[in-house]
């Protein structure tokens, strides 16, 4: 066969798979020379975009009157999640013409299950020490349940009150339904679709997402359902996963070239954000009808412009220096972790200094120590990067200049889908 859109058999390894292509027939290397797949590299930046949401996210829970839109903070980390992640398993596809699902899923619950089992057990044992009824001992075990499955925010939405130590765990528990089935969907359109057909698709599902959470907020006011619920919280992890197959694909190069020369569009973004943080309230229906998804764009807009300057090598603006910088990368690395010890500390200082001067600083070195203590000897323990194999170069730390001739960052270290 030969013409646009026709489908190619191509048999590589144990995978027999259908490879789709928008020109005249050719072979599967054939394609990949003629328009690679751009890797992800190390990008610093990232992590103080991380740095920024843990910000966003601890203060709504210290300070809620003062910071009723924290809650963006989410939105950030899922757009980010969407981008590292899919720009990782879209490099897979096109190096090995396959996704190793079990290996995927073994590396994310490597990165992220110790930490959890660390505060489930600390959460656990505090509870029944505490509070030796039945009725908490239920609780305590249908939340630890709820915890290691990753399906704590379905227990939200059916309304029942999730212990506060851990109710802010819900993201985590919707991002991994996310990654539970989003490796299945590119394993079966990548062959069978254009790029351009998936990148509709991934577009139309992120617009869809804001659509139904606009619609179940004016149909029920429900902060439950329109605020938990995983189909309506999927827009930033879908916009990320948009942006990285525009950035792989290089198929935005001019807007990644722009955004890169703009010193403006970072500073603009944050300060977007800002203002949401400041401004959404969490049970207001701006919020839920445009409000979340103009903040998400925010987020995207951030995330995109620090894409093209890492790539670019264009790291002169203010902001971008800001969140490349030591103490932000730092902070940002350990936000996982910051993340999960934040409401548990806060429950546990309330009684003695809610209220107080001293709330917010204890709140501070208290969440810093314990996450500190969980980044070195359990996520650190537990996760590894790949580590190339004996005799094998490993990546140099400098920029370094791709075949097509545009300047590339450093190899990813750090900042990928296993730190998403």
């Amino acid at each position: 066969m030969t013409g646009s859109g026709d489908m190619y058999p191509i048999c590589q390894g144990a995978w027999r798979f259908r490879i789709r292509q928008d020109g005249p027939a050719m072979t599967l290397d054939a394609a990949r020379s003629i328009e690679p797949t751009r890797r992800l590299r190390r990008m610093p930046s990232l992590d103080g975009v991380r740095t920024i949401a843990v910000i966003f996210t601890s203060l709504i829970h210290l300070v809620p009157n003062a910071v009723p839109g924290g809650f963006i903070g989410v939105d950030m980390f899922f757009v980010l999640s969407g981008f590292l992640i899919t720009s990782l398993l879209i490099g897979e596809w096109d190096r090995h013409g396959r996704i190793a699902l079990g290996r995927f899923y073994v590396r994310r619950a490597r990165r992220l299950l110790p930490a959890v089992l660390l505060l489930s057990l600390v959460f656990t044992v505090t509870a029944v020490l505490l509070d030796h009824s039945t009725r908490n001992l239920v609780v305590t075990a249908v939340t630890d349940a709820g915890l290691l499955t990753y399906t704590l925010n379905w227990a939200g939405v059916l309304q029942h009150d999730v212990p506060w130590q851990v109710d802010h765990l819900w993201s985590l528990s919707v991002e991994e339904q996310f990654y539970l089935l989003w490796p299945l969907v590119l394993i079966v359109l990548l062959p069978r679709v254009r790029r351009t057909t998936l990148m509709w698709i991934t577009g139309l599902a992120a617009a869809g997402s804001v659509l139904l959470q606009a619609v179940s907020f004016l149909a029920w006011h429900s902060v439950n359902i329109s605020y938990l619920a995983s189909p309506l919280r999927a827009e930033g992890i879908l916009l990320g996963c948009l942006l990285a197959q525009w950035y792989c694909w290089r198929r935005a190069e001019n807007s990644l070239t722009a955004v890169a020369q703009a010193r403006w569009i970072p500073a603009v973004a944050l300060l977007g954000l800002l203002v949401a943080a400041l401004t959404l309230p969490l049970d207001g229906t701006v919020s839920y009808v445009g409000g979340m998804a103009v903040a998400t764009v925010l987020a995207a807009a951030l995330v995109w412009s620090l894409v093209g300057k890492e790539t670019l090598g264009r790291l002169d603006d203010p902001v971008t220096r800001l969140l490349r910088s030591r103490p932000m990368t730092a902070i940002g690395r350990r936000s996982y972790s910051i993340y999960l010890w934040q409401n548990f500390m806060a429950w546990a200082l309330t009684p003695s200094l809610a209220g107080t001067w001293a709330w917010i600083p204890a709140n501070v070195v208290a969440t810093l120590a314990c996450a500190e203590v969980s980044y070195r000897f359990v996520e650190r323990r537990f996760w590894r990067p790949d580590v190339p194999a004996k005799g094998t170069p490993a990546p140099s730390s400098h920029r370094a200049v791709d075949t097509s001739g545009r300047l590339e960052a450093a190899p990813l270290t750090r900042t990928g889908p296993e730190s998403a």
